[in-house]
């Protein structure tokens, strides 16, 4: 006989998309909380930064240390006997499973107990995401992000040959 899953108590916190060079995707990168705090997102950043260090080693990513809201993210809270995922509108819809699932949401989702909604305040300002994408070397758009070309690198090196 077929064992009944457990519901899943959903998670509040906060999340930011980070992109990965190598899979050329985003990643969840996450911190549970009582959903309210926006001190959240600033802690989170720190950690977030450390990542990109790693991601984008010939890159300069100290230079975004205060641009915290250059990337895409959201919150997750619970009203009452729902849960709220405020998403930003610049947010890629292609990971909207992967927060279900990091937020152990999918169980509420299938009971129609998760809104989705969009809020101001968790779409990346635009001058962090120029910093952010100028820095790191990519584009963002809410279908994603992508590598850019330096073209004036290319040209300067292509030149001193």
């Amino acid at each position: 006989m077929e064992q009944k899953k457990a519901f899943e108590q959903p998670k509040n916190g906060v999340f930011y998309l980070v992109p990965d060079p190598k899979s050329k995707k985003y990643t969840i990168y996450s911190e549970y909380d009582d959903g309210e705090s926006e001190a959240v997102h600033l802690v989170l950043w720190d950690s977030i930064i450390s990542l990109l260090r790693r991601r984008f080693r010939d890159k300069n990513v100290d230079l975004i240390e205060d641009n915290y809201r250059g990337l895409p993210r959201g919150r997750i809270m619970q009203n009452s006997n729902e849960w709220i995922v405020a998403w930003g509108e610049d947010f890629p819809e292609e990971y909207k499973q992967d927060v279900l699932l990091e937020f152990k949401l999918d169980d509420a989702q299938a009971i129609g107990k998760v809104k989705w909604e969009f809020q101001d305040h968790e779409t990346m300002q635009a001058n962090d995401k120029r910093i952010v994408e100028k820095t790191l070397g990519i584009a963002m758009t809410p279908k994603g992000f992508k590598q850019t070309v330096n073209s004036e690198k290319i040209i300067k090196e292509v030149l001193k040959k």
